[in-house]
Parts: C-alpha cells; structure tokens; sequence
C-alpha cells in the first residue's frame, strides 16, 4: 500500500475534512473491500485532494483502523435507564446490540475484516477490542446488577451468542434476510433459557 509521511508538528487538522474522508472511505470500502478501495477513490467521495487524506492519516493502512474503530464505536456501552423493570433492561441492550450488528454496513464491516484476516491479523483484534469487548462488557455488568458477578462474563458470551443465532449467519453468508421480529424471538428464548438456569442456580 501506499505510505506517506506522518503530519508535520504543529499543522493543525480540520476536524470537519478528517469527519468527511471517514465517510468517503466508509462508503468506497464498504462497496469495494479494504484491498481493492482506492486512496484516490476514497479522496473523490470525500471531495478532498489524497494529500489531505495523508495529512490525517499516515497510510491506508492507518485510514482503515481509523474507519474500524469509528463504525465498532458500539452504542451499547452502558446499560438502559434504571428506570426499565429489570429484565426489560437486558432485552433493550441486546435489542440495541443486534439491531446495530444486523446493519448492513455493520454486516459489511464484519465481511471485510473476516476477507482480510490473513493479510492484515491486527485488523480483527482491533475490533474485537473496539466493538464485541465493549459490548460483552456492558452485558456482563447489568447481569452483574440484577444476578450474580461470579456467572456474568459467561452469562455476556452465551447472550450475544444466542441473540445473534443462526439469523446474523444467514446476514452474514448472504443466504437471508431476518426481519427484526427474529431477533426478538432469538433474545427472548436467550433470556428464558437464562432465567431457568439462575433459578436452578439460586436453588
């Protein structure tokens, strides 16, 4: 790929071109993949020159982790309002969570790192880390709240495995496309399935 200099000390950044060529990449490499989106494509849909991009960001390379950690920043990252019954709250953060990761860009996003696990390793922790964490985090401390501490980082990982199901690998895989009303079911049998068990539990 393309490298170009890191910014001068002192060259002061507009915020609002660093905002527009995030989009202009959003969009060309959401459409072409990470490998075949071009910096001069990406510099034609932000309406800015490719120095300008290189003067926000070192590298392709570096104008993709950008775009990665700016589309995993996750909506989910504290639990609802208490002013939910408590069960309520743990079904609107899940609701929250696959309605974001059943978007279509979301699922695009997903698709492009998985392509370019081989070539580029450090992509796939650099979600992880900016978007499925944050989420297993925000899980795990309302389960925390309204259960036990102990059981919560497993609790975390079996909802959002349950939640998303067998209807995000159809989203996935391009073999379906699940209307919201799935996923809700899929949460929902998560949840009840979950209750059982912590009742059995408090027994």
């Amino acid at each position: 790929m393309t490298t170009s200099a890191p910014p001068r000390p002192g060259r002061v950044l507009d915020p609002a071109k660093r905002a527009a060529i995030l989009e202009g990449a959003r969009a060309v490499f959401m459409r072409e993949g990470f490998a075949q989106g071009s910096m001069d494509a990406v510099a034609a849909e932000a309406g800015v020159g490719k120095q300008t991009i290189y003067r926000h960001f070192r590298s392709k390379e570096a104008l993709v982790e950008a775009l990665v950690e700016a589309m995993c920043a996750p909506e989910v990252v504290r639990p609802p309002t208490r002013s939910l019954p408590s069960g309520q709250r743990l079904r609107e953060l899940l609701l929250t969570f696959v309605t974001g990761v059943a978007s279509p860009d979301s699922v695009r996003l997903y698709r492009a790192i998985v392509a370019e696990a081989d070539r580029m390793p450090g992509l796939g922790r650099l979600f992880w880390e900016a978007g499925p964490r944050q989420v297993r985090a925000a899980i795990a401390q309302l389960w925390a709240e309204e259960h036990d501490t102990a059981t919560a980082p497993v609790v975390a990982e079996q909802l959002v495995q349950l939640a998303l199901g067998d209807a995000y690998q159809e989203l996935v895989l391009g073999t379906g496309s699940p209307k919201r009303e799935v996923f809700e079911r899929q949460i929902d049998a998560a949840l009840a399935l979950l209750e059982v068990a912590s009742r059995r539990h408090r027994r």
